[in-house]
């Protein structure tokens, strides 16, 4: 899906990449933004590096039109993490575009840990490498945020929800508007009993989470990052951390420990409080409990 929206000084493009496989998907949701005919055959070119002329043609007929554009243009990327399959041959032909059109700036949005991965935390040979985007991150609400945003959700569909409803909701999903938005659509669209709603909510959150944790993992050491995660699912200190490594691998690196602990906090997997270290969404907490 591809939305476009004009501001006063402004173009803002919106896509949606929800379902996106590759490059051709890319590209023709940028198209379809942009309002222009490409063809099939076009669409269908194969795009596996962006040196080819092909590629750049096709790139340079999306945007020939900005060339006359006096404005500002905001093209927002909405699931990018959905491209990570190809984050390589996507990061060079962003690269292309902004280097070729100093008016466009892009807005990426998406999993947090699916993001870390392919923008927030690029390899040296990544050609987003040097280039560290603003980040802006949105956290958990509050419990009467939440409730607030509940309420509101179910007026609005005209559906009446008694507030111990709402509170048990806000209890078993804390906070993470994503999953509160997904039990509003089943109790008050798909008119799923309470109970069937929660467990759908943590059914399809297994299912989206799962695949990017086995992403984000790709390459880390996977067997370590887990232990330290299961370990943080249930509460720890580092000492406590440290030994369930020491168990599962007979021993382990102070500092390994750490830059593990780092990159999982950083990426919004696990967080700290006080001394302890904790795995704050209820939905990533079973996953890494009951096994991806």
């Amino acid at each position: 899906m591809a939305e476009k929206s004009r501001r006063d000084d402004t173009l803002v493009l919106y896509l949606n990449l929800l379902g996106a496989r590759g490059i051709r998907d890319f590209l023709a949701r940028l198209s379809e933004a942009l309002s222009c005919r490409v063809t099939s055959r076009e669409i269908s070119l194969k795009l596996p590096f962006l040196e080819a002329t092909q590629a750049s043609r096709l790139v340079e007929n999306l945007f020939s039109q900005l060339r006359t554009i006096r404005r500002r243009v905001m093209i927002a990327l909405d699931e990018v993490q959905e491209l990570y399959r190809v984050s390589g041959p996507l990061l060079k032909l962003l690269k292309m575009i902004h280097d070729s059109y100093p008016n466009v700036s892009f807005i990426f949005t998406g999993s947090m840990f699916g993001l870390m991965r392919v923008l927030l935390q690029p390899e040296v040979s990544s050609p987003m490498y040097g280039r560290r985007p603003a980040k802006v991150e949105l956290a958990p609400f509050s419990e009467e945020t939440s409730l607030a945003f509940l309420r509101k959700g179910f007026r609005e569909l005209g559906v009446s929800a008694e507030e111990e409803e709402l509170r048990e909701a806000v209890g078993a999903l804390d906070g993470y508007v994503g999953w509160l938005t997904y039990y509003g659509n089943f109790r008050g669209i798909r008119k799923m009993s309470r109970a069937a709603a929660l467990e759908e909510v943590v059914n399809e959150g297994k299912k989206v989470v799962g695949q990017e944790l086995r992403n984000f993992l790709k390459g880390r050491g996977e067997e370590a990052y887990l232990t330290v995660l299961r370990s943080a699912a249930l509460g720890a200190r580092w000492s406590e951390i440290k030994e369930a490594l020491e168990s599962r691998f007979g021993g382990f690196n102070n500092k390994r420990i750490s830059d593990i602990l780092r990159t999982l906090t950083a990426s919004m997997l696990v967080e700290k409080r006080g001394e302890v270290y904790v795995v704050p969404d209820p939905v990533l907490r079973r996953i890494v409990l009951e096994g991806i």
